[in-house]
């Protein structure tokens, strides 16, 4: 078995345990008091729905054609869909993580901006609006009206060698600049000067702020941190493609392009779990503990039953006392007529 066949494996094996994950914080999200809910996880539930499209639905193709060789279906228009549903699912992880990254600024140090509805809607809600609209409508327009009668689809080659689009140089170089180079850009700045922020203004913070702030900043910095691993090094090499350094003929990068775009999906139910933990419940633990490991109990009298035991001795306690008066009298007697 090669290299790549064991790479698919494993995949497979996350993607069981990711979309298992994915389903339980829907599950979670759909309770009333569920922490998903504030404000500051939108975003994050966005990337979630996001990664279960890609995991659970485009994924399975991608796999396909990595251990066949061919795509799943021999079609023009299930061509079409797949390039539609990649490019899509990828730019939305870039810039919703970005979005992430600059509104957190203002979660953490302008916490007053989103206490009204009306700024709720302009600074959260609208945003959130435009960018996946945008890039479902640029992507949209690209995959299905840009076409090239002289070139057709090849069924043993990934998404079938593309549609027109992305071998139309400014068309790609568009999209390679706002959909893939800004976002990671934006999204390492935000991801570093969020920390060093807090440490500058963290004294001006209050306490319930402080402990808000903290435990924001190091769960977007986490997150951060593991898209940035992800998308940087496919930026990169993105980036010396477009300027002819690298090509795709070369199959360790015609798979690494392949297959990192899927990383950051497989993770992010991962992530979103992490964050959603609280602390244990003691009173189930207690109850737990109770249930399979029972502790021996002294028996307690109530204490009217033991003063009712006092004021009424019993035949044999009286008999004991008996005995116990008999034994002090005949001491005493003794004493005396030894004297």
């Amino acid at each position: 078995m090669d290299f790549g066949k064991v790479v698919i494996i494993v995949t497979t094996i996350i993607q069981i345990v990711s979309f298992s994950f994915a389903i339980y914080i829907f599950f979670r999200f759909a309770q009333r008091a569920s922490p998903l809910r504030c404000l500051q996880n939108h975003v994050l539930m966005c990337l979630l729905i996001v990664a279960t499209w890609t995991i659970s639905i485009e994924l399975p193709h991608t796999q396909k054609y990595l251990w066949t060789g061919s795509v799943s279906i021999y079609t023009s228009w299930f061509c079409t869909l797949w390039n539609i549903s990649f490019f899509i699912t990828a730019a939305l992880n870039r810039i919703l993580m970005a979005f992430m990254c600059v509104e957190r600024h203002f979660l953490v140090f302008r916490p007053q901006t989103y206490h009204t509805h009306r700024t709720r809607l302009l600074f959260h809600y609208i945003p959130l609006i435009l960018i996946v609209s945008i890039v479902l409508i640029y992507l949209f327009i690209t995959n299905i009206f840009i076409s090239c009668p002289a070139i057709s689809f090849n069924y043993s080659l990934f998404m079938c060698g593309y549609t027109c689009w992305i071998l139309i140089d400014n068309v790609a170089i568009v999209y390679a600049w706002i959909f893939v180079f800004f976002p990671v850009l934006i999204t390492i700045i935000g991801c570093i000067l969020l920390p060093i922020r807090f440490i500058i203004q963290k004294r001006t913070l209050q306490q319930v702020q402080w402990h808000r702030a903290r435990k924001m900043i190091i769960q977007t910095s986490a997150i951060a941190s593991i898209y940035t691993m992800c998308w940087l090094p496919f930026a990169i090499i993105l980036q010396l493609f477009i300027n002819d350094f690298v090509s795709l003929s070369d199959p360790s990068i015609d798979r690494f392009l392949t297959i990192v775009p899927y990383i950051t999906s497989l993770l992010t139910p991962l992530i979103v779990f992490h964050t959603i933990q609280q602390r244990r419940n003691p009173g189930i633990m207690e109850q737990i503990k109770r249930r399979f490991w029972p502790q021996r109990q002294a028996v307690v009298r109530p204490l009217n039953q033991f003063v009712a035991q006092h004021n009424n001795p019993s035949a044999h306690e009286r008999h004991a006392s008996d005995g116990h008066l008999k034994i002090v009298k005949n001491v005493v007697s003794y004493s005396l007529k030894s004297q």
